[in-house]
């Protein structure tokens, strides 16, 4: 979902200090913010981002497919390859800060709600022939309300299910091509920005430079030598913060929105992603970011949990019971959520309730990595 991407400094260590990144007094145990940095880039945000990208192209392959041929199984298996797709940028809304935002790939990718009158009448004039529709137009013609995951869902799915082929005009089949195709470069796009053109295969090149996009610098590389030349973080530990942001952030989004706004209003159309019925897997895979960007995925010790267990180990341990819960309490919800409103109306409290005792968790754990 599109949000506004913080970028503060809550708090100031002299740069001496946090260049060696000591919190203890014992140098030899302590973990280093050098290398949190570097694990929770290499290790968390670009395997995130190459598995996005990987997996667009998949589908991408399989809209094309249903496109040559409407079949009810090349449908199902492109509406899979959407899930598949869908589950990565989930579980990265921990950290759509950077490229997501100053590139206006978080909004081109996730605007929701969508206009559905408006992308009828869309729909209605390819068909017509008013209309020709291709991955340029969708990139140059339409805003971000017309593109990215929810345009693909619409076409995909129906009151969460997978939709019949035979459901599907031809114009709406020349337009999931073109979104498709277009969600995949942005995919790819957003890898390069984080890992650097460079760095991409071939294949992935070759994707971004037939739709002349061109991408600039490493964003890995400012995050982990942050505080140095050439990076925008003027020190490790705003870059640190800056995770412990974007973590409190899509919690929040949660208490706030994606459960808060269709707890009290009741409104199924309130329910994000709610044509395919995954607004609640997408809130799982949403506290999933957070785990990993806390926890680290392969961290080998270098995590955010690692630092602040050093200087309190039990508000590490109220962090990592909180992920827990939250995940525990959403995962308790009657599914789909659109459908199961008035079921779930005292599970929602239990887990808003859990959702926003994560977030005061995670604003300790950051004040006390900041004290």
């Amino acid at each position: 979902m599109k949000r506004k991407s913080t970028y503060k400094e809550i708090c100031k260590l002299t740069l001496a200090a946090a260049s060696i990144g000591v919190f203890s007094a014992s140098a030899a145990e302590a973990v280093e913010i050098k290398d949190v940095l570097d694990s929770y880039v290499e290790a968390t945000v670009l395997p995130t981002y190459s598995q996005m990208s990987d997996s667009a192209i998949e589908f991408n392959k399989a809209v094309a497919k249903l496109k040559e041929s409407a079949s009810d199984e090349n449908l199902a298996k492109a509406a899979a390859a959407w899930s598949k797709v869908r589950t990565s940028w989930e579980r990265s809304e921990a950290f759509l800060f950077g490229p997501a935002a100053f590139a206006s790939l978080d909004p081109n990718l996730d605007s929701w709600p969508l206009d559905q009158s408006q992308l009828d009448s869309l729909i209605k004039a390819i068909n017509e022939g008013r209309i020709s529709i291709d991955a340029g137009y969708v990139r140059g013609g339409l805003g971000a309300a017309f593109r990215g995951f929810h345009a693909a869902e619409y076409l995909l799915f129906r009151e969460g299910k997978v939709r019949k082929a035979a459901e599907m005009s031809k114009g709406e089949l020349e337009y999931l091509a073109a979104l498709a195709q277009v969600l995949t470069e942005d995919c790819v796009a957003l890898e390069s920005w984080w890992k650097g053109a460079d760095k991409l295969s071939e294949g992935k090149s070759k994707i971004l430079e037939e739709a002349e996009i061109e991408t600039n610098g490493s964003y890995a590389s400012e995050m982990k030598n942050a505080g140095n030349t050439g990076s925008r973080y003027e020190s490790q530990k705003e870059a640190i913060t800056e995770i412990f942001d974007g973590c409190i952030d899509i919690v929040d989004e949660l208490v706030e929105a994606k459960l808060g706004t269709p707890a009290k209003t009741q409104n199924p159309l309130e329910c994000e992603s709610r044509h395919s019925g995954t607004s609640l897997i997408d809130a799982v895979d949403n506290l999933i970011s957070v785990r990993n960007s806390y926890e680290g995925i392969n961290s080998k010790g270098a995590s955010l949990s690692a630092l602040v267990s050093e200087k309190s180990k039990e508000t590490d341990e109220r962090v990592k019971a909180s992920i827990s819960s939250a995940i525990k309490s959403v995962k308790a919800l009657k599914a789909p959520m659109f459908k199961n409103l008035k079921e779930n109306k005292e599970g929602f409290k239990v887990a808003i309730a859990a959702c926003e005792e994560l977030s005061e968790a995670l604003g300790k754990a950051k004040e006390v990595i900041c004290e």
